[in-house]
């Protein structure tokens, strides 16, 4: 007997679009290494990665009815994984500064810590968008800039090139 070749991706969608439990099963586990590995070097961490993950096909099965068969779906995934990651980074940021903020207010290294961290917040958070992921990427998660073209799709020269803004936009703000 022979096996049925397993179905592309455009037919997955079509099938995930008509709420196929079956079909979004075969892109989970068809996915499911590769997103793994995309977390796993930007968290170092197991469980968060796994969680990352689980937030992915669940924002992929919550939006299921606009997906679309002719657009790449590993494209899609890869571009929710990506703002799951910024994102995990925004929160974190902001809660270290809340932290920072429950200190006392005559513990003058502290506050001057926080002053200088908080401008430094500001002025990353001013960089344009695209800038500002490159970024981020590159000096709050430890990626190289060849890993950051892989995950943004963009090329390594575009990533050296969007770094080299942010550092003179940095600079300018800052000085």
């Amino acid at each position: 007997m022979k096996e049925s070749p397993l179905p592309s991706d455009e037919q997955l969608v079509e099938s995930i679009r008509a709420s196929q439990l079956e079909a979004f099963k075969i892109l989970y586990h068809r996915y499911y290494h590769d997103l793994y590995r995309f977390f796993w070097l930007r968290t170092n961490s197991l469980e968060k990665a796994k969680d990352f993950i689980q937030d992915v096909f669940t924002r992929l099965w919550e939006n299921r009815k606009k997906l679309d068969s002719q657009k790449s779906i590993k494209a899609y995934l890869y571009r929710i994984a990506n703002n799951l990651v910024i994102d995990s980074y925004r929160k974190k940021s902001s809660q270290e500064i809340h932290f920072a903020e429950g200190f006392s207010e005559n513990d003058i290294s502290t506050e001057e810590s926080l002053e200088f961290d908080t401008t430094v917040k500001l002025a990353i958070d001013n960089l344009p968008e695209k800038v500002r992921i490159v970024f981020i990427l590159s000096r709050y998660h430890g990626l190289k800039y060849a890993e950051i073209a892989q995950s943004l799709k963009i090329s390594i020269k575009t990533v050296e090139s969007r770094m080299g803004q942010a550092f003179r936009l940095l600079r300018q703000e800052l000085s």
